[in-house]
């Protein structure tokens, strides 16, 4: 076991190496730990630039390592590697394909289909 510290943690994810991944809903950060609880990096922070998480919540990696991030209160979905590197970010508010309104949770399907 081991203690996380920040603001409000609300998902946890596991690396393709086994890792811990976190997202901390109030300050708008990924930190990754080992799996014994030792801090590796944090990434994200507080914003609506790329690279930046407004309110992170739901976590899901593909099979690449990549770590996916739903950003509820910006409506959309950022991409990292696992080294915290920004990628991409897809998706704006609404009701139509390919948009969201809040999005909270993201699953990855074996196939790596979000």
């Amino acid at each position: 076991s081991f203690t996380v510290s920040g603001g409000w943690l609300y998902e946890i994810a596991l690396s393709r190496t086994g890792n811990v991944i976190t997202s901390d809903y109030w300050n708008g950060y990924i930190s990754i730990y080992t799996g014994a609880g030792e801090f590796v990096r944090q990434f994200g922070g507080d914003g609506k630039n790329q690279g930046q998480l407004s309110r992170p919540v739901g976590l899901a990696v593909n099979k690449e390592g990549h770590i996916f991030v739903a950003d509820s209160w910006v409506h959309y979905i950022s991409v990292f590697t696992d080294e915290g590197t920004f990628l991409y970010r897809f998706g704006h508010e609404g009701k139509a394909e390919g948009e969201f309104n809040c999005p909270s949770y993201i699953f990855i399907t074996p196939d790596d289909l979000v």
